[in-house]
């Protein structure tokens, strides 16, 4: 069987098993690998990327026990604008809050997906999450693709404002990991 990578929010990678009795743990490639986030403001919209962050994936004999954990410092989210960061770390708290992390619960297959159960732990709430990723396949790398929205006030975030107008309540996260098969 072909073994199939993916990753999950903000932030994971996984891949189904070969064999019974197999386990292997995985790493996304830093620097290949991308966490983006997106907020819209009637003005703007903003857009942030980090490339430094961690992406394990402990698998076992099947996709519904495996593991995945995804940790993201909110410093290394970079929009390539200094000021627009440094009031993100100020709303974030990101001294008191300094990652959003991704922890599986269970993988499910789905007809051209996989969709990833866990819990998301950002701004020191944590909540139950699941998204779709889609593996794409090249010669010797895999990407597993995928996203999620979350409500900024589910996770106690107080909206950021420019000129006195909040940016919406969405915050949009792209997944986009690659990976070295096995």
């Amino acid at each position: 069987m072909r073994p199939q990578f993916f990753y999950s929010a903000g932030l994971t990678l996984l891949l189904t098993i070969p064999q019974a009795g197999f386990a292997k743990s995985y790493e996304a490639l830093r620097g290949d690998s991308k966490l983006t986030y997106h907020l819209h403001h009637p003005f703007h919209e903003i857009e942030s990327v980090s490339r430094d962050f961690s992406c394990t994936v402990d698998l076992s004999d099947d996709t519904t026990h495996a593991k995945i954990h995804v940790k993201a410092s909110v410093v290394s989210f970079n929009s390539g604008n200094s000021s627009r960061d440094s009031h993100a770390l100020e709303v974030l708290d990101a001294f008191k809050y300094p990652a959003v992390e991704f922890t599986s619960d269970s993988v499910r297959h789905e007809e051209k997906s996989y969709r990833v159960f866990g819990r998301l732990t950002f701004h020191g709430v944590t909540r139950p999450i699941n998204f779709a990723v889609v593996p794409e396949y090249g010669k010797d790398k895999v990407r597993i693709k995928g996203g999620f929205t979350l409500k900024l006030g589910d996770y106690k975030v107080e909206r950021p404002s420019l000129m006195m107008i909040r940016t919406d309540e969405d915050l949009k996260i792209d997944i986009d990991v690659v990976a070295v098969g096995p």
